[in-house]
């Protein structure tokens, strides 16, 4: 009955995703621009470094990378993915960016293969979080940073509360408990911004 209730949640979920792909854009990518960038600015990526950057949807984040730069962006739409493609094919992009459909909960890499990892709005719309987190560790080298940026709220009013499961199915995210996460996973704090038009939150976080 669980796994079942997975794959509906998964269908939906890649519904919302083609209903969205087409104007992410033009709608979602101006509110997130702020974060995009100082998560790029924080992780301060050298050449030759290689970053991992999960849900990167339709690639609105790609032109910020510095030539010399390795990116390997994941997602598991493909309506998002064939967006972020068509943002590479338009030379803006200076960074060496590799694409791949992919489950976020299963990272098909191996341990340490990465300097860095990111995440900016996808935490939230993922199945499990914990796991997530769990596998950016797992592939990101010992001393690197992994950045989330995300909306968060330390309490919930009434109406939020109300909302939550309203929102997650309409695949625009649920609050997560991001800080107590963090520091269950022993993961270090560099620092914690605010960013953006609508408040997110942007950790800053060093691999052990």
């Amino acid at each position: 009955m669980a796994g079942a209730t997975k794959r509906s949640r998964k269908a939906n979920h890649n519904r919302m995703y083609r209903f969205y792909a087409p104007m992410y854009n033009r709608v979602f990518a101006p509110s997130f621009a702020d974060g995009h960038e100082k998560m790029v600015e924080v992780i301060d990526a050298n050449s030759g470094d290689s970053v991992l950057e999960v849900g990167v949807g339709t690639g609105a984040s790609l032109h910020l990378y510095a030539e010399g730069i390795s990116v390997t962006a994941i997602d598991a739409s493909k309506e998002m993915l064939a967006k972020a493609r068509k943002i590479i094919d338009s030379d803006k992009v200076l960074a060496t960016v590799h694409l791949r459909e992919m489950d976020a909960h299963h990272l098909e890499f191996e341990d340490n293969s990465f300097d860095h990892s990111v995440i900016a709005h996808a935490i939230a719309v993922v199945g499990d979080p914990g796991r997530v987190i769990d596998e950016m560790i797992r592939v990101t080298r010992p001393g690197g940073r992994l950045v989330i940026v995300n909306h968060h709220r330390q309490r919930l009013g009434l109406l939020a509360r109300a909302w939550e499961p309203f929102r997650y199915r309409l695949g625009l995210g649920r609050n997560v408990e991001i800080h107590r996460m963090i520091v269950d996973k022993g993961l270090e704090i560099v620092s914690d911004v605010r960013v953006n038009r609508i408040h997110s939150r942007m950790i800053t976080t060093r691999v052990p």
